[in-house]
C-alpha cells in the first residue's frame, strides 16, 4: 500500500469520525467535503458529504464539481470511480468497482478484480441503489431506489429493478407547465 493511499484513507476516516455527531446541515456537508478533498484522485469544488459515508481506495476516485454523497453511501474505489459534475448519491448507495474471484473453490482468498464505474453529469442514484464494476451511467439519468445496476445505462434514462433496466426517459431539461 502506498503512503499517499494510506494517508488519504486515514485522513478520510478521521474527518468522517470527527464529524459523525454533527447534523447534516449544508455547512457541515460542505465542511466534510472541503476537508477530504485532498484524499481523492481529483476533486472539484463544492463536494458535499453526509454522515456515515465510507470510501475505500479514495485515490482511485475522481470527483467533479457540485457532487453530493448521501448518508451511508459506500464507494469501493479499487477499480476506479468517476463521479462527474452534479452527480448525486442517495442514502446507502453502493458503488462497487471491484469483485471477488475464486481460489481453491473459495471466494475468501481469491484475488480481486476491478473495473471502473462512471456516473455521468447530473446522475441521480436513489436510496439503496447498487452499481457493480464496469458500469457507466449516462448523463442526466435517474436510478430508482433499490435498483442493482449491472449494465450500462444511456443518458437521460430512468432505470430500476434487479437487475436494473431502462424504464423510460426524462427530457434533458424540465419545462415549466402551462396551466
Amino acid at each position: 500500500m502506498s503512503f499517499r493511499r494510506t494517508a488519504s484513507y486515514v485522513w478520510f476516516n478521521a474527518v468522517m469520525g470527527a464529524t459523525r455527531g454533527l447534523p447534516d446541515l449544508t455547512v457541515v456537508l460542505r465542511l466534510r467535503g472541503a476537508l477530504v478533498r485532498p484524499c481523492f484522485k481529483r476533486c472539484g469544488k463544492n463536494l458535499q458529504i453526509a454522515s456515515n459515508v465510507e470510501v475505500t481506495y479514495t485515490t482511485h476516485v475522481d470527483v467533479g464539481d457540485d457532487v453530493f454523497l448521501g448518508r451511508g453511501a459506500w464507494l469501493m474505489g479499487y477499480g476506479g470511480i468517476t463521479l462527474e459534475d452534479q452527480a448525486m448519491l442517495g442514502p446507502y448507495t453502493v458503488l462497487a468497482a471491484s469483485n471477488h474471484t475464486k481460489k481453491d473453490r473459495s471466494y475468501r482468498f481469491g484475488p480481486p478484480t476491478g473495473e471502473p464505474i462512471v456516473l455521468g453529469r447530473g446522475v441521480w442514484m436513489g436510496a439503496h441503489a447498487v452499481v457493480t464494476q464496469g458500469v457507466t451511467i449516462g448523463a442526466g439519468s435517474a436510478i430508482a431506489a433499490g435498483a442493482v445496476v449491472t449494465r450500462d445505462i444511456p443518458s437521460d434514462a430512468v432505470a430500476g429493478g434487479v437487475p436494473a433496466k431502462v424504464l423510460g426517459s426524462k427530457p434533458t431539461e424540465l419545462r415549466p407547465s402551462i396551466n
